[in-house]
């Protein structure tokens, strides 16, 4: 499992190390949140939406999905 905040490896790393399958678990989760939280802060504390300019089309956001 990878995601343990400033224990992470990367996919080579683990691949060398003979890691077959990489779990997740919540780490995807908690990086949409991270996101939401700094845009919700961002509006409550500032008043500005410059974290629309950080955020990814609807188009990009269906590429890797193959939408």
């Amino acid at each position: 499992m990878v995601g343990i905040k400033g224990k992470s490896f990367s996919v080579d790393e683990l691949a060398a190390a003979g890691v077959r399958r990489i779990s997740l678990a919540t780490s995807l989760y908690r990086a949409a949140m991270t996101g939401f939280l700094e845009a919700a802060c961002e509006v409550k504390d500032t008043g500005q939406f410059g974290f629309l300019d950080r955020c990814v089309t609807t188009p990009e956001l269906h590429k890797p999905m193959r939408i």
